[in-house]
């Protein structure tokens, strides 16, 4: 494979994939690597997730990604995360697993963003 291209292989349920992730501190963490999410095939009716790091400028993206998709789809709920729970925005990004859990309970897809 050339230097820059990248593949997409499915993997079967009983195959697992691991992923080394290299700390600066010297630690290294494997993690088990999962599968992509399936796409949506349409943004009607559901329920999009606005996920704001913290950083400047962030929450204004989000707020005009949400005028945006409120005119262009009917029915969609948006739920800016940081306006229902500060923790929702976290600087660090680092996120508690019941966080993440309750994000991902909460939302169809989500939207993050980034700011400066």
């Amino acid at each position: 494979m050339s230097e820059g291209s990248t593949s997409t292989t499915r993997l079967s349920e009983t195959q697992k994939q691991y992923v080394d992730v290299y700390c600066p501190t010297g630690a290294v963490i494997t993690k088990e690597y999962s599968d992509i999410a399936s796409r949506v095939r349409t943004l009607e009716g559901i329920r999009i997730g606005l996920l704001w790091n913290g950083k400047p400028n962030g929450d204004i993206f989000l707020d005009r990604i949400a005028e945006i998709l409120e005119k262009k789809y009917k029915d969609i709920e948006l739920i800016k995360f940081w306006k229902v729970d500060p923790e929702h925005t976290a600087l660090s990004n680092k996120y508690s697993e019941e966080t993440l859990d309750r994000i991902a309970n909460s939302a169809d897809i989500v939207i993050a963003s980034q700011g400066d």
